[in-house]
């Protein structure tokens, strides 16, 4: 039996490809998304992982048909040095770039899992669902933003979280060492919601479009 051994890579601005290693996500990172899903605020942070094959740099978001597939826009870290954080402060040093992505979830199959309390990793990771742009040096400290078909869904800032990028990084790699390659997905704001065949979406930060995408459906 042969083996699927394809690489994955996301891109920096500057024309650098990157070998992606894992894909972790934090949960309930903003109190108002916690609330709009009927969840209290956690007291640490709790993360759960997509599957490589999730991961999607295109400029295409494709459906599975007979799901209800929910956008959730969040800043995405690049780690670019392997290992544990000794500190607070010495978690800023893992960082290697900034982007804007979006957690595509199967909420009704997540919500399921959730009830059953088994691991969500099946409702986060259906092909395409880690969407990734191009990675930039500068952190992205203004507002960041989803749109669908010209309006604002989400809007809110790194500073609305529950568990900074430093918190972030500090606590999960010390329990899981970090590698070059990683992407931290690290939380979304309130104002999730349905994707729907052919809606045109729009990601960015204050004014800045970072990558605008068309949504399509697929069979399976």
């Amino acid at each position: 039996m042969g083996f699927d051994l394809k690489e994955y890579h996301v891109r920096k601005a500057k024309g650098e490809e990157v070998l992606v290693r894992n894909i972790y996500c934090i949960g309930r990172n903003y109190v108002e998304h916690a609330k709009e899903l009927n969840h209290s605020a956690p007291n640490e942070p709790f993360f759960f992982q997509k599957s490589l094959p999730s991961l999607n740099i295109s400029d295409t978001i494709y459906l599975p048909v007979n799901r209800e597939i929910h956008y959730e826009v969040e800043i995405v870290l690049l780690i670019g040095k392997s290992g544990v954080s000794q500190s607070i402060g010495d978690s800023l040093s893992f960082i290697n770039g900034f982007t804007i992505g979006i957690d595509l979830t199967d909420r009704n199959f997540q919500n399921m899992l959730k009830e059953k309390q088994l691991p969500w990793l099946l409702s986060k990771s259906f092909s395409g669902s880690a969407v990734v742009s191009e990675f930039i040096d500068e952190e992205i400290s203004d507002n960041f933003w989803i749109k669908i078909n010209g309006k604002t869904r989400q809007e809110s800032n790194y500073e609305n979280m529950l568990f900074s990028f430093q918190d972030q990084i500090h606590y999960l790699s010390n329990k899981i060492p970090l590698m070059v390659g990683d992407l931290i997905f690290t939380g979304t704001p309130s104002g999730v919601g349905i994707l729907n065949k052919d809606d045109d979406v729009e990601i960015g930060y204050c004014e800045k479009l970072i990558n605008s995408l068309k949504v399509k459906s697929i069979s399976n």
